[in-house]
C-alpha cells in the first residue's frame, strides 16, 4: 500500500459528540481569549500615538466605536478563530475534510437558487417580528441591541460590511456548527435532536439575549437543508443570503430609503406574526416537497465513537460546561 493510501486510511471521515463538545468550547472560549489580548494590543497602540481615554467610557468600547483600524480586525477574529479551528482540530485529530460533508462536485443548481431564496425571505418574513416586536421589548426591559460597529451609510460602506458580516461568516460559521457540530450530534443522539441542540449551541455564541431568538431559528433552518441535502454548501449559501438580505435592509434604512414605524401597535404586530408564519409554512412545504425527495449519498462512516470523556447521557460532560459558560457569558453580558 503506497504512502498516500495509507495516511487516507487512517483518517476517519466523520464527527463524535465529543469533537463537538471540545470544538463548541475551543470556538466560544477561544475568540474571548484572542479578543482581550488584542484589545489590550490595540490599547498599548493607541497610548502611544497619544489617543487619550475617558474615565467614564471604557478603552475597549472607546477603540471599538471611534477606531476603524482596531475594530474591523476585532470583528474579524471570531471567524479567522473558527477557519483556524476546523483545519488544526482536523489536522491534529485525523479527521478528513469530507467528514464535513462540504462538497462542491455536485452542486444542483436549483437547490442552490432554492437556498438563496429562502435566506432572503426568512429576514423579510421574520425581521419585523425579530427587530420590530422584540427589539421593542427588550428595549422596554433595558437590553441593548447590538449595532454594527462599521458605518453603513454609503455604498463603500455597504460592500464592507457584506465582506466582514456576511460573506466570511456564511463560511467560518458554518464550517464549526453545521460542518462539525450538527454531524457531530447526528451521529450520537440522532439527527432531530442534532438539529435543535447545534441551533442552541449556534444561538449561545453570539453570547447576546437580544441575537439569541433569530440565530436559533435561522440554525434550525440550516441544519435542516444540511441533513436534507448532506451538503454543507447549501446552508453556506443560505446564510450568505441571509446576511446579505440583512445588511441590505439596514443600509437602507441608514440612507433613509427605507424606515420602519416608530411606533408598534397592533396592526403591526399582527402582520408581523402573519407574515413569519407564512415564510416559516413556505420553508415547511420547501422541506416536504423538495428537500425531502432529495437522495443523499451517505458517506460510508466506518470506526466506533471511542473518547475518555466523561458522559452525561449521550453527551460529554465538556459539553454541559460549554453550554453552561456559554450561558453565564450571556447573562454576564445582559447584566453589564
Amino acid at each position: 500500500m503506497e504512502e498516500n493510501e495509507v495516511k487516507q486510511f487512517s483518517r476517519r471521515n466523520f464527527y463524535t459528540t465529543a469533537d463537538t463538545a471540545k470544538v463548541f468550547l475551543y470556538a466560544f472560549l477561544l475568540p474571548i481569549l484572542f479578543s482581550l489580548i488584542f484589545a489590550y494590543i490595540g490599547y498599548g497602540i493607541a497610548s502611544a500615538v497619544g489617543v487619550e481615554f475617558s474615565e467614564e467610557v471604557s478603552f475597549l468600547t472607546y477603540l471599538y466605536e471611534n477606531c476603524l483600524w482596531f475594530t474591523i480586525p476585532y470583528c474579524l477574529i471570531s471567524q479567522i478563530t473558527f477557519v483556524c479551528l476546523f483545519f488544526i482540530y482536523n489536522k491534529a485529530n485525523k479527521i478528513s475534510f469530507s467528514a464535513c460533508k462540504l462538497s462542491v462536485k455536485k452542486i444542483n443548481i436549483t437547490t442552490t437558487l432554492l437556498c438563496a431564496l429562502f435566506g432572503i425571505l426568512f429576514v423579510i418574513g421574520l425581521y419585523g417580528l425579530i427587530e420590530g416586536c422584540f427589539g421593542k421589548l427588550f428595549d422596554i426591559i433595558g437590553i441593548e441591541s447590538t449595532n454594527l460597529p462599521i458605518p453603513l451609510d454609503n455604498f463603500w460602506w455597504y460592500l464592507l460590511n457584506i465582506l466582514l458580516f456576511a460573506i466570511i461568516p456564511a463560511f467560518s460559521e458554518e464550517l464549526i456548527f453545521r460542518g462539525v457540530i450538527l454531524n457531530g450530534f447526528a451521529r450520537g443522539i440522532g439527527k432531530i435532536g442534532a438539529i435543535f441542540l447545534s441551533s442552541l449551541l449556534f444561538a449561545l455564541t453570539h453570547q447576546s439575549i437580544s441575537q439569541f431568538i433569530y440565530p436559533f431559528i435561522m440554525g434550525i433552518a440550516f441544519s435542516v437543508v444540511t441533513i436534507k441535502t448532506g451538503n454543507l454548501f447549501y446552508s453556506m449559501i443560505m446564510h450568505l443570503f441571509n446576511n446579505i438580505t440583512t445588511l441590505t435592509i439596514q443600509f437602507l434604512i441608514n440612507i433613509k430609503a427605507l424606515s420602519l414605524p416608530n411606533e408598534i401597535g397592533a396592526v403591526y404586530i399582527v402582520v408581523s406574526i402573519l407574515l413569519a408564519v407564512a415564510i416559516c409554512s413556505f420553508f415547511f412545504l420547501f422541506y416536504y416537497f423538495y428537500l425531502k425527495k432529495q437522495k443523499v449519498e451517505e458517506a460510508k462512516e466506518e470506526g466506533e465513537e471511542s473518547s475518555n470523556l466523561m458522559r452525561v447521557g449521550k453527551l460529554p460532560l465538556l459539553l454541559y460546561v460549554g453550554i453552561l459558560i456559554s450561558t453565564a457569558v450571556i447573562v454576564i453580558n445582559a447584566v453589564i
